[in-house]
């Protein structure tokens, strides 16, 4: 198949202006904006922004994009769209639809800002590459100064107490592990376009990478440390096989250092430190033993029970965290005794295995397979130079590298989830694909205009409901804040009004997988209206039936409308969610207590259990409440038994 050669567009600075406006909104704001009414500040704000910014980024290179004649359609655009449509086909066996609808969307953000670049690349290559260096330098400093004040409130409280980084040093990604994570991704895009800087330009990039790996080490986030070194594995072996100038440096200075490297990570394995310490935190062996290690295996082992039951399609996107709990959380303490909830598998890979099956969890690896055989492939065919305006070898081979631990940290974590990683594997995806545009299917623009056209009109229209999503979710989380400051000053009514205004069709759970329609039970419970809390907890019940507070709550409900045979199948099954729920427990004994089955009701008050070996206070007063509570009841039910 014979390609046709590469015609570069003359670029008209008047025109060019327009894809600079455009660039500066999709990628400053895909990065930073967030709206802090929100519940989460900055994902639902994010996926919303983002909609409108690519919406103005179409409207703004419209007619500019007639003069893109040489642009086809490389066979990884086909990968990408498939992948959008499963994801789509996924919402249709789905447990909830507006979780579904919203997770797949984020799926648009991804094409969409893929497909932008990918014609602004075609447009300008330069001129890309310029305007992504600036927001790359504004970036770093905006997001290393908020770092560094939130670091230095930390260590002014607690040193480097790695608990005291979570409550502090969430930067502006929601957490310190995202924070860090971001960093490397960061660090990359420095690489990748401020290192062919004047020589007076490359002190300031060095002053930034290093202030970049620094901030990643003192985050204390093993998943970035095993990006960054992962990073620099690939680049280095890479180069060292390709340039033979490169590889005596390879060989003279790096492999020596590297060297010293493995003999000092060596020394490290057998440094334990103090627990929640940095030397703690620096041995990789000690989270083996962690709890969230443990913790983590645990989610991961349960989820591996669920994908057994939804081996080809999974359980439909957005839907694990309804699923989980129904193969029971017995043996997560987090879980059962402190009621965490985790939303997210902390895996991508397993997450869409789950959510997409094996179907799915392939062609996302194939995606990641392809645009690594683009780069591999970019550098094998690669003419230009980096003088020139065009990629380097350099820049593919961070693509490259920056590509492989960003797909360490989809194992450990889950950037799948968040708008500003998306918009980093769309760059990574567009650099990789223009740099190997010239093999595949060869559709022109210019021959395809019956494929541009609608390809636009579905995006905006998508785009467009994208808006609806993120605006309808944005406004049911601000209502959502307003519900939990008046259910924590115990102002019910105001409970119930915020609860109604909070949900939508595309917004019906708290962060934490909590159905809206169960706080308004709760107010309802809390005021004694227990007709219209058995109404709003069968709803809630319905949204989520594998919640076990929620079951709970619905059980007991339906107790004070003396409904003790329906109650009583749901005491039980929230208790084969959580076997260590003492609150259901107690309220199964008094159940039978109020159906004179003493029997039965003393059996479940010998199933009360305390915590074992308490390691703090709240536990310990835990296990003081419940023992008085088990007292109390025990004497009951003697008096009643004489």
């Amino acid at each position: 198949m014979s390609h046709p050669k590469r015609q570069q567009v003359v670029p008209n600075e008047n025109d060019l202006g327009h894809w600079r406006l455009a660039l500066w909104l999709v990628f400053l704001g895909g990065f930073l904006f967030f709206w802090p009414g929100c519940l989460d500040r900055y994902l639902a704000p994010r996926f919303f922004f983002l909609s409108g910014a690519l919406l103005v980024a179409i409207f703004l290179i419209k007619k500019d994009l007639r003069s893109l004649s040489t642009g086809n359609l490389h066979w990884f655009d086909y990968l990408l769209l498939g992948w959008y449509g499963l994801n789509v086909a996924s919402v249709s066996w789905a447990f909830s639809w507006s979780e579904a609808v919203f997770y797949t969307q984020k799926t648009v953000l991804l094409l969409g800002v893929y497909a932008f670049l990918r014609l602004a690349l075609l447009r300008e290559e330069g001129m890309v590459r310029q305007v992504l260096g600036q927001i790359t330098r504004l970036v770093t400093v905006l997001v290393s100064a908020i770092l560094l004040v939130q670091l230095g409130l930390a260590f002014a409280k607690s040193g480097l107490d790695n608990e005291t980084l979570y409550d502090y040093a969430s930067g502006l990604f929601g957490n310190k592990s995202l924070a860090a994570e971001f960093l490397f991704c960061l660090l990359v895009l420095n690489l990748l376009f401020l290192s062919p800087l004047s020589t007076q330009k490359r002190g300031l990039f060095g002053f930034a990478w290093v202030l970049l790996v620094l901030l990643i080490l003192v985050l204390q986030v093993r998943t970035a440390w095993v990006a960054l070194f992962a990073g620099a594995v690939v680049y280095s072996l890479i180069r060292a096989f390709l340039e033979p100038d490169f590889r005596k440096i390879f060989l003279q200075k790096i492999l020596p250092a590297g060297a010293l490297s493995v003999g000092g990570f060596i020394a490290i394995l057998s440094w334990k430190g103090t627990e929640h310490g940095f030397a703690e935190r620096l041995n990789p062996l000690n989270y083996q033993e962690s709890a969230t290690s443990n913790e983590r295996r645990f989610v991961w082992y349960k989820t591996d029970l669920l994908n057994a039951d939804h081996y080809w399609l999974g359980v439909g996107n957005g839907s694990w965290k309804f699923w989980m709990p129904s193969k029971s959380i017995k043996g997560g303490y987090r879980l059962e005794e402190k009621n965490v909830v985790f939303t997210r598998v902390h895996n991508d890979y397993l997450e869409i295995r789950s959510e997409m099956g094996m179907v799915g969890v392939s062609w996302f690896c194939l995606l990641l397979g392809a645009a690594f055989l683009s780069g591999f492939w970019a550098l094998k065919r690669n003419p230009y130079e980096s003088n020139s305006g065009q990629a380097s070898n350099h820049e593919f081979l961070t693509l490259i590298a920056g590509l492989a631990g960003y797909s360490i940290i989809q194992y450990f974590d889950f950037p799948r989830e968040r708008i500003e990683f998306q918009v980093v594997l769309a760059l990574f995806f567009a650099f990789l694909v223009h740099g190997a545009r010239n093999i595949g299917i060869a559709f022109f623009w210019k021959n395809s205009g019956s494929l541009k056209t609608p390809f636009l009109v579905f995006l905006g229209l998508s785009l467009i409901f994208n808006l609806i999503i993120g605006w309808e979710r944005m406004r049911g989380e601000t209502h959502n804040v307003r519900l939990m400051d008046a259910q924590a000053k115990g102002n019910w009514k105001t409970v119930i009004t915020e609860s109604k205004l909070a949900e939508n069709h595309f917004y019906e759970y708290t962060d934490a997988a909590i159905p809206i329609a169960w706080h308004e039970g709760v107010a309802w419970f809390q005021l004694g209206q227990f007709d219209k809390a058995s109404t709003a907890f069968e709803r809630a019940y319905h949204l989520n039936p594998w919640s076990f507070q929620v079951l709970n709550n619905y059980a007991s409900a339906l107790v004070k409308t003396n409904r003790f045979a329906d109650a009583i199948p749901l005491f039980e099954q929230a208790l084969n969610i959580n076997p260590r729920y003492d609150d259901g427990k107690f309220n199964l004994s008094f159940v039978y207590f109020q159906l004179a089955d003493y029997p039965k009701a003393e059996a479940w008050l010998n199933q009360v259990d305390t915590i074992a070996n308490p390691g703090n206070d709240a536990d310990r007063s835990k296990n003081k409440a419940t023992l008085k509570r088990l007292e109390e009841f025990r004497t009951a039910l003697r008096e009643k038994q004489k």
